[in-house]
């Protein structure tokens, strides 16, 4: 696969098959992000994978904090969307208002706090003592990361949602209160079912970029 084909092959699935991904696949993919760069070769990055009871514990936990409402407490700070500078607010307020004019986002909400049916999920963790430049390192190797993914037929959700709520990982995982929980990335199959039918868009490349 061409690497331009490989880059929009991955997009983001919402909802998966309860088929799970080869546990040696799964490290085999790992092995290929550990490629990923960082600073003065830091490789700053853990990597805890739930399967199989383990996810889903996970997602019923998760499930019932969502339907309680209870708010997210991500080890990283969150700001409102609107502090996010006029370009990232643009953008997402394109994709919200298409989501919800799309019929086949309608359960949205639901795949979110469903952790979208996923059979496993990587979650990325740096040292809390790491410098803020290890957080552009373990991007670096959640994106190579998912493009391994794509390479062999496995596709991915990376989102907030997958780790608002911290605690649930850390009991269940064993991650210490030594680490922060940088991201989580569903891995899995896409299913059938119609959510994952939504398209995102990218914004023309000259409205980004500035060559002199």
């Amino acid at each position: 696969m061409q690497f331009k084909e490989l880059t929009k092959s991955r997009i983001s699935i919402r909802d998966f098959q309860e088929k799970a991904v080869d546990k040696d696949l799964l490290k085999e993919i790992v092995s290929d992000a550990q490629q990923a760069p960082s600073w003065a070769n830091s490789q700053p990055w853990k990597v805890y994978i739930a399967t199989g009871e383990t996810m889903k514990s996970i997602q019923e936990e998760h499930l019932k904090k969502s339907q309680e409402g209870i708010k997210g407490y991500a080890d990283l700070p969150v700001k409102s969307i609107k502090e996010w500078g006029d370009l990232p607010w643009s953008n997402m307020e394109a994709w919200l208002d298409k989501a919800h004019e799309d019929a086949t986002m309608t359960e949205f909400s639901e795949a979110n706090a469903r952790l979208w049916n996923t059979p496993s999920m990587a979650y990325i963790t740096i040292p809390k003592t790491a410098p803020v430049w290890s957080i552009y390192d373990s991007g670096s190797f959640a994106q190579t990361l998912m493009l391994s993914a794509a390479s062999h037929g496995v596709d991915t959700m990376v989102a907030y949602e997958n780790i608002k709520y911290p605690d649930e990982i850390r009991s269940h995982l064993g991650v210490s209160d030594d680490e922060i929980v940088v991201a989580g990335i569903a891995l899995g199959y896409r299913s059938q079912h119609p959510i994952n039918q939504f398209e995102n868009s990218r914004v023309e490349t000259d409205r980004i970029l500035t060559i002199k």
